[in-house]
């Protein structure tokens, strides 16, 4: 067949698709790969895809959202789509983002994404690699689409670099939490970057396992930053996004409860009575002037970070 048939191009992206390709490799194989600069609000889905899609934005800014759980997302991270999970995203109206990304699969696939710190519901993380090293691999991915061994080999080495740096950054990641030079304050901040991105499912040991230190020592350091308790934080941002889900969403309150990370609606509507004052059907009828909302924790480093 032509290399036409698996090569799309425009002035916004281009693209390769091999996913109708017999792949010689069971390991781990590439599907699909491109570069794309969106048109502001460009959307995708909801849907349910198979295989692995890891993107990397290059720029820009971005909403990304999977099993429920929307976040807001900008340039230098990373968000990964996993086999039948449903997801959406969309580029930010302002500042469309750009992105690269690559479509693979196979038996090593899960092992790798785990390695590159997207375990159990993880979705989003931060690159500490260069962008451009990405973007590298990504270009020289889209040069010789035509379907023959040699290009598929390339293809195969040229996939593993990438899928490669996106272990690497977790690497620096796992070495940075870990750093005793580091401030106390670098800790609370991956904390809070892992904990707004995966709120829904995680519990204080989670995040304390992810910044690499001690359960109490993070939670005394935690509680010195932000001024309560990381369990606290966690309820807050649970509550809030349930309150805005109510106000804006017809979704049920059990729908809701898993959206926010709670499995029993019934603990969900206690927690929630007990923030807002009322159950989370009074709160949905109620006129706005008679709701109580909760503004976000005042962060006092936010945008200067140290």
């Amino acid at each position: 067949m032509e290399a036409e048939q698996y090569f799309w191009e425009n002035k916004h992206y281009r693209m390769l698709d091999y996913r109708h390709q017999r792949h010689h490799s069971e390991d781990l194989y590439l599907l699909m790969c491109g570069l794309e600069q969106c048109v502001p609000g460009k959307q995708y889905g909801p849907t349910q895809r198979p295989g692995w899609h890891l993107h990397v934005i290059l720029s820009g800014e971005g909403s990304f959202e999977a099993n429920g759980q929307r976040s807001a997302l900008h340039s230098g991270q990373l968000f990964l789509e996993k086999p039948g999970e449903l997801t959406w995203y969309a580029a930010s109206e302002e500042k469309p983002w750009a992105y690269c990304w690559v479509t693979f699969d196979g038996k090593r696939a899960s092992y790798y994404m785990e390695q590159a710190g997207f375990a159990r519901d993880v979705h989003i993380l931060n690159s500490y690699v260069a962008l451009d090293e990405f973007y590298k691999l990504a270009k020289a991915l889209l040069e010789k689409p035509q379907l023959n061994l040699a290009n598929e080999l390339r293809r195969q080495g040229l996939l593993s670099q990438f899928i490669g740096l996106a272990i690497e950054s977790a690497v620096r990641s796992s070495h940075g939490r870990r750093n005793a030079n580091d401030s106390p304050n670098a800790y609370v901040d991956c904390a809070l970057d892992f904990i707004q991105h995966n709120f829904d499912h995680i519990s204080v040991s989670d995040i304390s396992d992810f910044v690499g230190i001690n359960r109490s020592y993070f939670s005394n350091l935690f509680h010195k930053r932000v001024g309560v308790s990381p369990q606290a934080y966690l309820l807050r941002l649970r509550m809030r996004r349930g309150s805005e889900l109510l106000r804006s969403t017809d979704q049920s309150v059990k729908e809701i409860a898993r959206a926010v990370g709670y499995e029993n609606a019934l603990t969900f509507s206690s927690v929630f009575k007990s923030v807002f004052g009322v159950s989370p059907m009074h709160y949905r009828t109620q006129p706005d002037e008679e709701r109580i909302y909760l503004p976000e924790i005042p962060l006092p480093w936010y945008g200067d970070r140290t």
